[in-house]
């Protein structure tokens, strides 16, 4: 839908549908979801370029804590086709889900910072090759594969997200 915008405006903007045009905003998923699953509690969606997971993380934990209720953070994104592709590549389809809850209990715990610049206290978490191919051909992939990598091997880690430029979201994973 992206790239039948961009061409059209670039084209032939009488011609751009209000229905495509519709179906174009960033918050269309959410509220048909809301929609068909008959859901009348709040949602928030989140657009933050390369750093739309740790962005849409950090939002999904304050608004946990704040409601002192779970929350699902829902991040996805599609392959870049057209003009697109050359300033946002994704070369493959990404979906995650996590429930952020802030009571305690035996779920994994995360502590989250946001940095104005890189912290060298983070270390890195390794992808497997198949998963690696994944996340450099995905942005948000590429945010949200460590994370899922930690939670699965359990145990503690520490992460560093991109959360724009310069900074990061530090992660501390206690599973």
């Amino acid at each position: 839908i992206t790239d039948y915008m961009c061409s059209t405006l670039a084209s032939a903007p009488r011609e751009l549908s209000p229905m495509r045009f519709h179906n174009s905003v960033h918050n269309v998923p959410a509220g048909y979801w809301t929609i068909a699953a008959h859901c009348h509690l709040a949602s928030t969606s989140v657009s933050s370029w390369h750093a739309s997971f740790a962005t849409a993380l950090f939002e999904a934990a304050v608004e946990a804590c704040a409601e002192n209720a779970p929350v699902l953070l829902v991040a996805y994104d599609t392959e870049s086709t057209g003009p697109l592709l050359a300033v946002s590549p994704a070369t493959s389809i990404f979906g995650v889900a996590l429930v952020l809850s802030p009571a305690a209990g035996r779920a994994p715990t995360l502590r989250l910072a946001l940095r104005g610049e890189a912290s060298e206290a983070s270390l890195p978490v390794g992808l497997p090759s198949d998963l690696a191919n994944l996340a450099a051909g995905n942005p948000m992939a590429a945010g949200a594969l460590p994370l899922l990598v930690a939670l699965a091997a359990g145990g503690k880690a520490r992460l560093q997200l991109p959360a724009g430029l310069p900074g990061t979201l530090d992660v501390e994973l206690d599973a």
